[in-house]
């Protein structure tokens, strides 16, 4: 199970860095980079307990309280971001819940997203971005906060989609979309599922050619690889050899005619 949940296993040995800037962040966590002046997301290996940028889907569970988590937060060195400078983050769809097959349907529980007087900010009816709210890094540059996820009625189980992205005031291109998996007391099982169809379908598995995932392969995704290809940014290794070069053009070009 690939999953930030298992992170927290990985706690312990993220220890043995204790008085290094790793020791500082949260295993359970997703932790956030700025790589080629955008924002990476990415969460602790659980084979090697170290951070490992990259990571864009992620589990968590409802039930803190009931319908409720704050789980996973968002957390990063010091450094990342100018002091004070400000994070937040944008809904880019609507709520989905799986179906046992995929992400199709739109159900009538909508995520509200909010943390003190920060907020509600709701999940969209439609596929209609909504901003959300910003925080503050600190005065090092260290990112650390919990916001709070809920479920509104009526709150059925199931496992959910909540598609996201992140910006910054600083002048840091905003990150590639990440992906929340909550499970509302189902099974682990269901759970697994679901995440691995999100990493399939919405990492390139299923459609690479379809670049900005939303659902058409034409020149939106040609122009939003060439963008990032060009600049050599990390999201445009779509072969994940950890290289952004002449076989990931090749790649997608040989997906993109093919049309998928």
């Amino acid at each position: 199970m690939n999953t930030l949940k298992r992170g927290m296993v990985a706690a312990a040995t993220l220890a043995i860095f204790a008085g290094s800037a790793m020791a500082q962040l949260h295993a359970g966590d997703i932790l956030l980079y700025a790589q080629s002046n955008r924002i990476v997301t990415g969460q602790v290996n659980v084979d090697t307990g170290l951070p490992e940028p990259g990571v864009r889907v992620f589990q968590a569970d409802f039930g803190e309280s009931p319908n409720f988590t704050n789980d996973p937060g968002m957390d990063s060195d010091e450094g990342v971001f100018p002091p004070a400078s400000a994070v937040g983050f944008t809904i880019r769809r609507a709520l989905r819940k799986w179906d046992g097959l995929d992400f199709d349907a739109i159900p009538d529980e909508r995520i509200q997203v909010k943390l003190g007087n920060l907020g509600p900010i709701l999940t969209p009816l439609n596929d209609t971005p909504v901003v959300g709210f910003s925080l503050a890094a600190n005065s090092f540059g260290k990112f650390h906060h919990h916001w709070g996820y809920t479920l509104l009625s009526p709150a059925s189980s199931g496992i959910y989609l909540l598609e996201l992205e992140l910006w910054s005031s600083a002048g840091i291109q905003t990150s590639e979309p990440y992906w929340l998996v909550f499970n509302q007391n189902d099974s682990q099982a269901n759970q697994d599922a679901a995440f691995a169809w999100v990493e399939d379908n919405y990492l390139g598995g299923g459609c690479v050619a379809d670049f900005n995932h939303d659902g058409f392969v034409n020149g939106d995704d040609y122009d939003a690889f060439a963008s990032v290809f060009d600049i050599a940014d990390p999201a445009a290794d779509i072969n994940h050899d950890g290289f952004v070069n002449g076989d990931d053009y090749d790649m997608f070009a040989s997906a993109f005619d093919a049309g998928c």
